[in-house]
């Protein structure tokens, strides 16, 4: 499971809490947010338009955002 950075905010309701009790709800909502965030979630949540066709294939999709930007008339649609 890759541990990387990302920007969370935690809005909790109790008024005193242990540095233990904030760490554990980090490492529970980052396992949540680690078991979705791969490529076969991405893949499945959008569609690769290349100029005149538009692929839902996985290795196509996987190549096109592996690149740092997608080349032109390449385009990525969420299905959401």
């Amino acid at each position: 499971m890759n541990d990387y950075s990302r920007d969370i905010i935690f809005l909790l309701r109790e008024t005193c809490f242990t540095k233990e009790y904030l760490k554990q709800e980090m490492s529970f909502v980052h396992k949540i947010v680690a078991s979705v965030d791969n490529n076969d979630t991405f893949c499945s949540a959008h569609e690769l338009v290349k100029r005149n066709r538009i692929t839902n294939k996985r290795k196509p999709i996987v190549k096109a955002i592996s690149r740092t930007r997608l080349k032109s008339f390449y385009f990525l649609l969420n299905k959401n």
